[in-house]
């Protein structure tokens, strides 16, 4: 059954759309509406793996009048053609023969990714037909699913706007993207914005330099020559609540999280297991839950940005607001952000409490003498948007001498999905051996706990600090 737009935006009550940087002319309609998603990965029909995510997302763009649906890469997860069709059947149910509602035409606007190419070397346990191996014959592969030619790079225009898609090439890029919009410069070139699609992310653009997930920087070389492009990329499945994932510099560049499961940034106590071998107090947060996407209304003077909650229907945040021409105002650099962030802030009164030490187990279900630090979620900007991710130091004191002896950075338990599953208390788990402190007969050490709260750009709040705990 599709959701309808009050149901789906009923958890976003309390958001407000981002404050503009100018006053916009008032339009009923957009002139381009069209939704995005990415990273499917779909095995089977029902189960983890299976299309009913799919077919809500479908069915909730159709009823919103897109006209248009981008899929930037991963479609079949062990790049199976069968795979690849269970999404075209998909399509077929919200879209049959290409058409929305009242038969207003809906164009697909997909491109592979390196799963779709490669998922087959990822699971050997599969012994797939070679027919049904899509890197086999991947134009075919695509002219049987989709109905239409394959090309490396394919351009379409949707209401007058122009999008292009770059297939997945390898783990550098696509080596033909370069060449491609150096021989189409004089048709790109101007202040209406066109759309990119690639799976990897252009390097350096959104998320940043350190973010997994990217080329090898020729998309970036590519696109810097328009700064009228708007490019949309998957890949590194990193949610759609962290602000990074909107980038202006020379161009705009968009992460568009992942319709499967979230993916977790490394370093973080709670993080997924895959990438997160050196901490292990914590059990992973259930990214499976984590199913994100994007509605792009086009406006003559600006695009709207709105980020959905296809699990929990509701808005992630506040709507990402894009001023038209993008040459002219790039509100969304880094360096402007970062240095206008405003630190998050705790509930008044809030404190930090310590349990422990007590008999727990690490996350592969071994003994383990922890201490668990609870705390409350902090907030920025009276409620509107939450912290990223918290940091929690342990620091002894042994007679007169404290010292710093451990660190950590731990999310939120809702922190990839609406507000309103948001929770109100945040925890984090250290070990004792973690701790590491000496005991001696002429003194008795103790422990205590700064918690600091981060926002996307790194502006962290005042810290919170524990009572002294004994070892």
């Amino acid at each position: 059954m599709a959701v309808t737009r009050k149901e789906f935006l009923g958890g976003a009550a309390a958001l407000a759309a981002i404050r503009p940087w100018r006053a916009f002319a008032a339009e009923e309609e957009p002139r381009l509406r069209f939704g995005v998603v990415s990273d499917l990965h779909v095995r089977e029909t029902t189960g983890k793996h299976g299309t009913e995510i799919v077919d809500k997302a479908f069915a909730w763009f159709r009823d919103r009048g897109v006209d248009g649906v981008v899929i930037a890469g991963d479609i079949a997860d062990d790049g199976l053609v069968s795979q690849l069709q269970l999404v075209a059947d998909s399509w077929n149910r919200a879209f049959p023969g290409g058409k929305g509602l009242g038969g207003k035409p809906v164009e697909r606007l997909f491109v592979y990714g390196n799963h779709d190419l490669e998922g087959l070397a990822y699971n050997k346990s599969l012994k797939p037909a070679p027919e049904d191996v899509i890197v086999n014959d991947r134009a075919a592969a695509w002219k049987r699913v989709f109905g239409e030619p394959y090309a490396p790079i394919w351009k379409k225009t949707v209401k007058g706007y122009t999008f292009i898609g770059a297939q997945w090439g390898n783990w550098d890029g696509n080596k033909e993207v370069e060449p491609y919009m150096a021989g189409h410069a004089a048709e790109l070139r101007g202040d209406r914005p066109f759309f990119f699609i690639q799976h990897p992310h252009p390097k350096d653009t959104c998320h940043g330099p350190w973010a997994w997930g990217h080329d090898n920087g020729c998309s970036t070389r590519a696109l810097s020559q328009f700064p009228n492009a708007v490019a949309l990329s998957g890949h590194s499945h990193h949610p759609l609540t962290d602000e990074r994932s909107i980038w202006q510099g020379s161009f705009t560049s968009i992460g568009t999280g992942s319709l499967r499961y979230v993916g977790s940034v490394f370093g973080r106590e709670n993080a997924g297991p895959s990438s997160n071998d050196d901490f292990k107090q914590m059990p992973g947060l259930g990214s499976m839950e984590g199913k994100n996407g994007l509605l792009f209304s086009v406006y003559n003077d600006r695009i709207v940005v709105e980020r959905l909650d296809f699990v929990n229907d509701g808005k992630l945040g506040a709507d990402w607001v894009i001023p038209l021409p993008t040459a002219k105002s790039r509100p969304f650099d880094f360096k402007t952000r970062a240095a206008a962030a405003a630190a998050p802030r705790f509930p008044e009164g809030a404190k930090v409490t310590v349990d422990g030490p007590a008999d727990g187990k690490d996350r592969k279900g071994r003994p383990a003498k922890q201490f668990t630090v609870s705390f409350p979620a902090a907030m920025i900007g009276e409620g509107l948007t939450r912290a990223r991710d918290y940091e929690v130091v342990a620091e002894t004191e042994e007679y007169d001498v404290k010292r710093v002896v451990k660190t950590k950075r731990v999310y939120a338990p809702g922190y990839f999905k609406t507000p309103k599953c948001e929770g109100k208390t945040v925890k984090c788990v250290f070990s004792v051996d973690e701790i590491g402190v000496r005991k001696g007969p002429c003194f008795a050490p103790v422990v205590r706990f700064y918690v600091r709260a981060a926002e996307s750009f790194g502006r962290q709040s005042e810290p919170l600090v524990s009572a002294p705990v004994k070892l």
